[in-house]
């Protein structure tokens, strides 16, 4: 019977120290995390930890909103460890055009003080400009005139003049060549691979992309999967300023200099997310093709997202001019093969057709276009064997400068429709 007794006591003993135990590892953990402060909780601490040892783990919010261990200690730890520090494989989804990173929440707001600083900086510029003008208006009239001419003369110094012949040139022989194809003009995303019959000089080069009619009737149309990106000074609530600002001057300059009937699209399909853009653009693309059945080439406009110390700039011209990248999706990964549920017959007409813009770019204006990218999605390019996908410059850039790109981007459009690049027998 003491025996008995001794044992129950001895449980009773344990089980309280237990208690207090883990009421200690609580508040450890708790005074651990209010020490730290906001900007650095203990899960950060962990997370930096675990990634400098090369230890992956799963992303510990995710586990929260699964309902794994949502009380306890473990919880305390994990559903502080920053999303962007998680190592973890996402769902590749259609509308995942490009190849960089997205930018965090911190870089996010810098380009938006960075854009703030940059329009202040603009506004002085412009009043100091004004107020310039204003005295010189004030003390001599026939200064002011002499000022409007020389602004005018600049201009006209400063506009852009289509190159007349190449700079350079590549041989029959290396186009001829797949291997250097590919390595030349093509990044290859890790979930897609190219076939080597896809890059024949007779298939890339022997397709037809010239304009099968007159401008009577609408022949391109310029549209925007994503409408909302924006350069680094455009106005917040301009679209003048945006992607689609641009795709107007692209436009303007495609229908005024090279005589093209262009149809400008611009309708917004990722206002409320990006996730299903490219599904909710095929109801506006399928009712504008309805309207206008005689369109030939589809220009599906957009701004990439690169990280944010990337500066995708060159100079034409003595202008700083974005450079800009064409984009294909193969329908083919390498983890499920052809997307049977996202055909596309128009896949080597499109390849040969960006191939085509691509050599003309390289050739007349070197170093402004990127390597084409390959990825394995369809991104609505199944609608035309003329559809382009263009991304133009990226966040860090100027709207100066992706303006200053339209022009030799319309130069290269209307040599590949006008034929004018078939000089390689």
């Amino acid at each position: 019977m003491n025996i008995s007794r001794k044992i129950k006591k001895q449980k009773i003993v344990v089980l309280v120290f237990l208690l207090i135990l883990t009421h200690l590892m609580m508040r450890a953990v708790y005074d651990i995390e209010n020490s730290l402060g906001e900007e650095e909780t203990f899960g950060h601490r962990l997370c930096s930890a675990l990634l400098r040892q090369g230890v992956s783990y799963s992303n510990p919010y995710l586990m929260y909103t699964n309902g794994i261990d949502q009380n306890g200690v473990k919880n305390q730890l994990l559903k502080n460890m920053p999303l962007e520090m998680c190592l973890i494989q996402k769902a590749e989804k259609e509308d995942s055009v490009t190849e960089y990173r997205q930018p965090s929440a911190i870089e996010e707001m810098a380009a938006i003080e960075n854009s703030l600083a940059y329009q202040d900086s603009l506004k002085n510029e412009i009043e100091t400009e004004s107020h310039s003008k204003d005295l010189t208006n004030d003390e001599d009239g026939s200064l002011l005139q002499e000022q409007v001419i020389l602004e005018q003369e600049a201009a006209e110094a400063y506009a852009f003049v289509p190159a007349q012949a190449p700079v350079a040139k590549y041989s029959r022989q290396q186009l001829g060549d797949p291997g250097f194809v590919k390595t030349t003009f093509y990044s290859e995303d890790p979930t897609t691979q190219i076939r080597t019959d896809q890059l024949q000089y007779d298939t890339l080069m022997g397709f037809d992309a010239t304009l099968k009619q007159d401008n009577s009737n609408v022949q391109i149309l310029v549209y925007h999967t994503h409408s909302q990106e924006a350069y680094i000074d455009s106005i917040p609530g301009d679209p003048s300023t945006t992607i689609v600002g641009v795709g107007e001057h692209l436009c303007d300059i495609l229908r005024t200099q090279y005589g093209f009937n262009v149809l400008h699209h611009t309708g917004e399909y990722d206002v409320v997310t990006r996730d299903d853009a490219y599904a909710n653009a095929m109801v506006g693309l399928d009712k504008v093709i309805a309207e206008h059945p005689t369109i030939e080439v589809m220009i599906d406009l957009h701004r990439d997202q690169t990280n944010p110390d990337t500066r995708l700039v060159t100079t034409i011209q003595d202008r700083p001019t974005a450079r800009f990248m064409f984009f294909n999706g193969l329908c083919y990964t390498r983890a499920l093969g052809e997307l049977k549920n996202l055909p596309n017959p128009y896949v080597q007409d499109n390849l040969s057709f960006a191939f085509q813009m691509q050599l003309a770019a390289e050739e007349y204006y070197p170093g402004l276009t990127r390597r084409i990218y390959l990825k394995g999605y369809r991104y609505n390019l199944h609608y035309r064997p003329k559809s382009l996908l263009i991304e133009l410059g990226s966040q860090t850039n100027t709207v100066e400068e992706a303006m200053n790109a339209c022009d030799p981007m319309a130069h290269i459009i209307a040599m590949i429709l006008n034929g004018e690049n078939k000089d390689y027998e």
